[in-house]
C-alpha cells in the first residue's frame, strides 16, 4: 500500500514538472548507486537503482535500494549481527541533471518522500515514512555519463507505528554512476552525414560547442553584408545554405552547437558566424544589429533577421529564406526547421513578427545603424541578461 502510493505520488510530480510547451525538452536518466549512513550505533550500507525524468533543470526520481544495517554493542545487539534493510525514495530534483551534459561540475538540489525499513525490521514489510532534503553534485563523463556524490537529510515524517520507533537520524551519504539520455542528445541524421563527407571544407566541418569567432577584417575574409533587396542575391544568401545543413538538429534551450542543439539566437549566432559575422547572443541583443527593415513580407531579403515578441518583449529569431519560408531552432518545431508564414503555423509567427534587421559592414556589428526610433532596443545596444524562452508557436500540421 505504502508503495503504491509513492509510485502514485511520482506520478502527479511528473505532470507538474513537464508542462506541454516543454515537452521536446524532456530527458532522463539511469543511476546505479550505493549509499552509506554512519549514525551511531547504526552502519547502513546499500546499493539501488534510480530513475530520473524532467525538463533541463526540474524532474522527478524515484529510487530504491537494498542492503544491511548493522548494529553496535552498545544497541546490545551481538557484534557483526547484520540485519536486511531497504529504502525508496520520490524527489523533486532542481538543477541541471536532466540537462544535455555539457563539462565539468554542474550541482543540484533535491526534497522529497519516502519509505524505509527499521534498523532491526521485525517483519521485511514494515515500513517507516520518512521526508528527506539535500544537494549534490554531477560531473559529466561525456555527453551521456555522469559521476555524482550527494549528501540527504531524512527526517521522520510522522510517528504512526511501532516501527518508527527504530528509526535512525543521520546524514546519507550517496555515490552513484548515471547514464543519461533523451531531450535531444543524439545527433541528428543531418548532421552526422555532414561530419562524415571527407570532401567539405573546415569551415563545414565545425564541431565545437561554442559559435565560432568572426576572424579579422581582411581582403580575403571580409563579408560584405547588401543593404538593398536588388542586391540580396549575393553574400546574404550563402547564410541560408549553411543554415539548411543543421535541418533536424534538435532544440536545446541556451544550445550553441550543432553537437548537442541550438535555441533559437544560438543557432543564427552559430551559422552567421561561419560567414565571417558576429554577432550578439540573444534575439533582444539581436535587435540593435544591422539596420532597420520594415517587418514585412514585401520588404524581407534573404538573410534578413526576423524578431519575434512574446509577452511584450523580443524572445525568438530566424533567418527569412525567400518567398515567405524561414529558418530557425524551434522549440514547439522540435528543432532547426523550414517555417512558411503562409501557413497555420506560420501565422502565428507572422503574428508575432516585430522587427527585421538586415547585417551589413566588413564583418562587424553596426549598431542601431538607422534613424528612426526602435521601442525595443530603445536607440541602443541591449546587454545580454536572460537566454531566449521557448517560443509557443502551435506544432507542426502531421
Amino acid at each position: 500500500m505504502h508503495l503504491r502510493r509513492l509510485i502514485g505520488l511520482s506520478g502527479v510530480l511528473s505532470y507538474l514538472v513537464v508542462p506541454g510547451g516543454l515537452a521536446a525538452q524532456v530527458a532522463g536518466g539511469v543511476e546505479l548507486y550505493g549509499t552509506l549512513v554512519n549514525a551511531e550505533p547504526v552502519a547502513r550500507t546499500m546499493g539501488g537503482l534510480a530513475l530520473s525524468v524532467g525538463t533541463p533543470y526540474v524532474g522527478i526520481r524515484g529510487s530504491g535500494g537494498l542492503g544491511i544495517s548493522s548494529l553496535g554493542t552498545q544497541a546490545g545487539a551481538t557484534p557483526g549481527q547484520s540485519n536486511l534493510v531497504w529504502a525508496t525514495n520520490a524527489d523533486l530534483l532542481l538543477g541541471p541533471v536532466n540537462a544535455r551534459l555539457g563539462e565539468g561540475f554542474m550541482p543540484y538540489a533535491f526534497a522529497g518522500v519516502g519509505l524505509e525499513s527499521s534498523a532491526q525490521p521485525a517483519r521485511f514489510t514494515d515500513a517507516i515514512r520518512t521526508w528527506s532534503f539535500g544537494g549534490g553534485m554531477q560531473l559529466a563523463l561525456g555527453s551521456m555519463l555522469s559521476v555524482n556524490g550527494e549528501a540527504r537529510s531524512r527526517h521522520l515524517a510522522a510517528m504512526a507505528t511501532p516501527a518508527d520507533s527504530q528509526f535512525v537520524r543521520g546524514i546519507e551519504y550517496r555515490i552513484g554512476i548515471g547514464i543519461h539520455f533523451g531531450g535531444g542528445r543524439q545527433r541528428s541524421s543531418v548532421y552526422s552525414r555532414r561530419t562524415s563527407d571527407a570532401g567539405r571544407t573546415p569551415a563545414s566541418r565545425r564541431t565545437s560547442d561554442t559559435p565560432p569567432r568572426a576572424p579579422r577584417s581582411t581582403p580575403s575574409t571580409r563579408t560584405t553584408w547588401p543593404v538593398s533587396n536588388t542586391s540580396a542575391s549575393g553574400a546574404a544568401r550563402r547564410v541560408v545554405p549553411t543554415a539548411e545543413q543543421y535541418i533536424g538538429t534538435p532544440y536545446r534551450y541556451g544550445g550553441t552547437s550543432p553537437r548537442t542543439g541550438f535555441d533559437c539566437s544560438g543557432f543564427v549566432q552559430y551559422v552567421y558566424g561561419m560567414q565571417g559575422v558576429r554577432l550578439p547572443r540573444t534575439s533582444r541583443q539581436m535587435a540593435g544589429a544591422g539596420i532597420a527593415v520594415d517587418p514585412s513580407r514585401r520588404s524581407l531579403a534573404v538573410g534578413d533577421l526576423m524578431l519575434f515578441s512574446q509577452g511584450g518583449r523580443i524572445s525568438h529569431v530566424a533567418i527569412y529564406a525567400g518567398n515567405g519560408r524561414f529558418i530557425h531552432s524551434s522549440s514547439s518545431g522540435n528543432g532547426v526547421r523550414y517555417d512558411d508564414l503562409g501557413t497555420r503555423r506560420g501565422q502565428w509567427f507572422a503574428n508575432h513578427m516585430v522587427a527585421a534587421r538586415r547585417v551589413t559592414g566588413d564583418g562587424r556589428i553596426l549598431v542601431n545603424a538607422f534613424t528612426g526610433v526602435n521601442a525595443f532596443t530603445g536607440g541602443s545596444s541591449i546587454a545580454f541578461d536572460e537566454l531566449d524562452p521557448p517560443d509557443s508557436a502551435p506544432p507542426p500540421s502531421r
